[in-house]
């Protein structure tokens, strides 16, 4: 047996072990915690639309939340983020993103459940932001009380097999890598109005072929009273990264912050040129810094 078929078998042995059967749905909450009769019930709704047709095992697990992976109705494969409902301990540290967002400004939680609930919306919005500003983000599709479905994001097309932490598969150029976030930063924060606000080597994912940038929760929006504070943070988490793993040389975080703030005040034309950099008034982000 080649080495190849070696590794084709393993993936496939992972993903069998990782396979729920739907007409046993009524039964999940005795495979996985995650499905108390609250998630079974959310879970479905979003059968009966034809969004979900076939549920698997989990794929990763946090603190606020576990990724299913599932088979949406064309066969295609996506990912269910469940949120947690039993406990609302991860909020507890997460509110001051809801409390100076706009967008919920007038939202009644008056349960645990409905904190959830806004919180995965929030995450959808917040996906919506920075797919639409042509950040690489997992594509987002819907959302149902405590369940976001989004797509999959997989390591090398395996069907069922997540892309791993750039942290656990360094990028193969690690220059173009720091470059290629810098670029996503800039994206969301001009054309999204969204900054990410948790942004580390632990939410973003190599494909084998790309970045792409999850975990969304804790995003902003531009006008967020803590805006700046959380936009340089990002920033210094990222340089940090690839300054300490690849020694490599990278941009001063407080002149990149002052740079995106004020092409961001600029009104001037705004294109995209073919590498993705946008444009503004002729220049690209790392032409104002050099």
């Amino acid at each position: 047996m080649s080495v190849h078929d070696n590794i084709d078998r393993i993936i496939r042995n992972r993903v069998e072990s990782r396979r729920f059967r739907i007409k046993d749905i009524d039964q999940l909450k005795t495979v996985d915690d995650v499905f108390n009769q609250y998630t079974i019930d959310a879970l479905r709704e979003l059968m009966n639309k034809h969004i979900v047709q076939e549920v698997y095992g989990p794929v990763a697990q946090g603190k606020e939340a576990k990724v299913i992976w599932a088979k949406a109705s064309d066969g295609t494969d996506i990912a269910l983020k469940i949120f947690y409902t039993s406990t609302a301990q991860f909020i507890r540290g997460r509110y001051k993103y809801l409390l100076g967002d706009p967008r919920f400004a007038n939202a009644r939680i008056t349960n645990t459940r409905k904190l959830i609930e806004y919180w995965c919306k929030k995450e959808f919005s917040n996906l919506s932001d920075a797919y639409n500003a042509g950040v690489r983000v997992p594509k987002p599709i819907t959302f149902n009380r405590n369940i976001l479905v989004m797509e999959f994001i997989s390591y090398e097309g395996y069907s069922g097999v997540p892309a791993p932490l750039i942290k656990d598969a360094p990028p193969k150029d690690p220059e173009i890598a720091y470059l290629t976030i810098i670029r996503y930063i800039e994206r969301a924060f001009i054309l999204g109005k969204i900054i990410h606000s948790d942004l580390s080597e632990f939410n973003i994912v190599n494909t084998g072929n790309e970045l792409v940038i999850i975990d969304w929760g804790s995003a902003v929006k531009a006008n967020h009273p803590n805006a700046t504070e959380f936009l340089l943070r990002d920033i210094e988490n990222v340089s940090r990264y690839f300054s300490k793993e690849f020694r490599l040389k990278v941009f001063d975080s407080k002149a990149l912050l002052s740079a995106l703030l004020r092409r961001y005040e600029i009104k001037g034309e705004l294109i995209g040129d073919e590498e993705g950099w946008l444009l503004i008034n002729g220049k690209r982000l790392i032409d104002d810094l050099t």
